[in-house]
């Protein structure tokens, strides 16, 4: 058996790391003029890869040159910190680098200063200000940075409005963070706290990570070498909408399975390792993105099982559906058919003249196994449903009428991943 070249069970590391030039050249010149960035993106996307690959130092050289000499790089994974954490833990874990490579007595003297005052604005204030005049910068990788805005011992505006300012007007620290929220919804949960003055976050550009570009795909798979066919390829691709975490998983599971009718095993075993992700995303989408997405698979599962029977009536007459058909594209769950894709036009969501398909036809799996089979219990999802928050976009009865007719669908389409991966394979090599 060949053995796989895909890693999906972690970050990748900098050695393995792939794509995202553009993002990173946009965040090191960021760094260069001493501005903060917010990387933004859905589960999985690469967000913790991303923030490893700005930390290694081979990298930092790259794109900065002698400049890269000036970082000095604190990286805080916040995923796992308890009820116990505090404002001063954060920074006496933040300042851990600086403190065992001070590179000067002031710098020692300024953080002793800070600790004993447990780490009061003043004392953190001249001690960036220090760094910045000896021309260095410190620069804080903050994984899961949602972790702070919601953690009880972090309430107190001071802590948000001390980073903001030690950032913006000492020169001497800039923030990274990596979050599935967006600056928009950053500021929102920061209004809560402060009811005056600027948002937190007016200091930092949003990067948002979408799925892979064709030529990042084509060099991901071409590590399989000979393993992967043109048609696994193209399986891969439409299954995963490229996102690199599913892709990756994918395209590990085609290289492991052998034998007859191996695409709808190998979509099999994918999709046992990977539903989970889709229960993740759930949780990270609001009610309307939610509502748009289950839409779009739902739709496309009933245009696979029924084609032209299929109707989903007025739904295209919805005018709030087209925002959030842009707002789906831009996390990459939806694709607008004519940009690169050509798929069974019985199969989409006409919207005023555009033809829309789930960016991942994996989710759309998931959406059967969720709302149609009710195989998979999805407690986020029961309770969405039950509060029919759907109606954002959809009036009861369109969403009874859209449902029921999905579920009236032939058995074969709503019986298993491997009877859709069938029909989607099937399609693929028809239009080929």
């Amino acid at each position: 058996m060949t053995m796989s070249p895909f890693i999906y069970g972690r970050p990748v590391r900098p050695g393995e790391f792939l794509n995202r030039e553009n993002e990173l050249r946009t965040i090191f010149n960021r760094l260069r003029n001493g501005e903060s960035t917010a990387v933004v993106g859905e589960p999985h996307i690469g967000k913790t890869s991303s923030l490893l690959q700005l930390g290694d130092e081979a990298t930092q050289q790259a794109y900065l040159g002698d400049d890269a000499r000036c970082l000095v790089v604190s990286s805080l994974d916040l995923h796992p910190i308890g009820s116990d954490y505090s404002p001063a833990a954060f920074w006496e874990e933040a300042l851990e680098p600086l403190q065992k490579h001070p590179g000067h007595q002031t710098t020692a003297r300024r953080l002793r200063q800070a600790a004993e005052a447990n780490y009061a604005r003043q004392p953190l204030d001249r001690l960036f200000r220090n760094l910045a005049a000896q021309g260095r910068r410190l620069v804080f990788l903050l994984d899961e940075f949602e972790r702070l805005l919601s953690h009880p011992n972090f309430q107190d505006p001071a802590f948000f409005a001390l980073l903001r300012s030690l950032a913006t007007r000492t020169g001497g620290l800039a923030l990274i963070t990596a979050s599935r929220l967006s600056v928009a919804e950053m500021n929102e949960r920061g209004r809560g706290l402060l009811d005056t003055g600027s948002p937190f976050f007016n200091n930092v550009i949003e990067i948002r990570l979408r799925p892979f570009d064709q030529e990042s795909v084509n060099a991901l798979l071409d590590r399989a070498g000979d393993a992967l066919s043109p048609d696994d390829r193209r399986f891969a691709c439409r299954a995963t909408g490229c996102h690199p975490f599913l892709l990756q998983a994918m395209a590990a599971a085609l290289v492991e399975t052998a034998g007859d009718d191996r695409q709808a095993r190998a979509a099999e075993r994918f999709y046992a390792r990977i539903s989970f992700h889709f229960d993740d995303l759930w949780r990270s989408l609001d009610d309307r993105a939610r509502t748009a997405a289950v839409i779009l698979s739902l739709v496309e599962l009933g245009g696979r099982a029924l084609g032209r029977d299929f109707a989903f009536g007025e739904i295209e007459n919805v005018e709030a559906f087209g925002p959030e058909l842009r707002e789906l594209e831009k996390r990459g769950l939806a694709a607008q058919v004519g940009k690169g894709w050509q798929f069974d036009t019985e199969h989409l969501l006409l919207w005023r003249g555009e033809r829309w398909t789930v960016g991942a036809q994996a989710f759309a799996w998931w959406v059967r196994d969720v709302a149609i089979a009710q195989v998979r219990q999805v407690p986020t999802y029961d309770e969405w449903l039950a509060k029919k928050r759907y109606r954002f976009l959809l009036t009861q009865e369109q969403w009874d009428g859209l449902v029921s007719a999905v579920r009236g669908a032939p058995d074969w389409a709503v019986r298993g991943v491997a009877r859709l991966a069938r029909a989607l394979l099937e399609e693929l090599t028809q239009k080929r």
